[in-house]
């Protein structure tokens, strides 16, 4: 797995959209399915294209050819559904301050793989705008990534403010830093923390049954 990884990586760098559809393709005839193939090669090789980045391996222009390369790949692996109208509701946002949002996009492919009827708003969505599409919408499900310990701060003050107006609401929170770390506000706030896709996959599964009839 690990040479894979190198060479998904290598591909990535170099925009090679090709060798990636390629490598894509043997994993599943191996059997590997979509969120494994997240989970175990796509985000291993964002997370060493990070690190080249944070060490000065990679330039700017090198990163964002990586992440365009990337979100054209997920593009064309995950089958994008229709909106379910009348099905239970999900909004799923990155906090204020984090920039990436390729984990979020295929969070949102598991949702909507439920039919769950999705909104998606992308990365560094500031707390007033988010508190604000929640109260006019009114979602079942919100769902936020974040990956840096320097936005714990707006963190808990966004599941505080759902929270004041909205305590009915699921607050689920997945990314970078929950793959690292155990915080335990979460726990106190009554939010459901995810380490990746099969995790939200699984819960999701469980929810459906008790959610699919909900209307509006």
């Amino acid at each position: 797995m690990n040479q894979l990884v190198q060479a998904f990586t290598k591909s990535i760098l170099a925009g090679d959209v090709h060798a990636l559809m390629e490598l894509h393709s043997s994993s599943i005839h191996s059997k590997v399915d979509n969120f494994t193939f997240y989970e175990k090669i796509i985000k291993p090789s964002m997370y060493r294209i990070g690190d080249l980045w944070e060490k000065n391996q990679i330039t700017v222009a090198d990163e964002h050819l990586a992440t365009a390369t990337l979100k054209y790949l997920l593009a064309h692996v995950f089958t994008h559904h229709e909106a379910f109208e009348n099905h239970p509701k999900a909004l799923l946002f990155c906090i204020e301050g984090e920039q990436h949002s390729l984990g979020l996009e295929l969070a949102n492919e598991v949702f909507k793989e439920k039919k769950w009827n999705t909104r998606y708003l992308g990365s560094n969505v500031p707390i007033k705008d988010a508190l604000s599409f929640i109260g006019a919408w009114e979602p079942h499900v919100v769902g936020i990534s974040i990956g840096m310990t320097t936005e714990l701060t707006r963190l808990k003050e966004c599941i505080e403010g759902i929270r004041s107006q909205h305590e009915e609401i699921e607050i689920l929170v997945g990314g970078r830093l929950i793959s690292n770390y155990s915080l335990d506000f979460l726990d106190k706030s009554k939010v459901t923390s995810f380490h990746d896709l099969v995790e939200l996959n699984e819960y999701l599964t469980d929810m459906s049954s008790g959610l699919v009839s909900m209307k509006g």
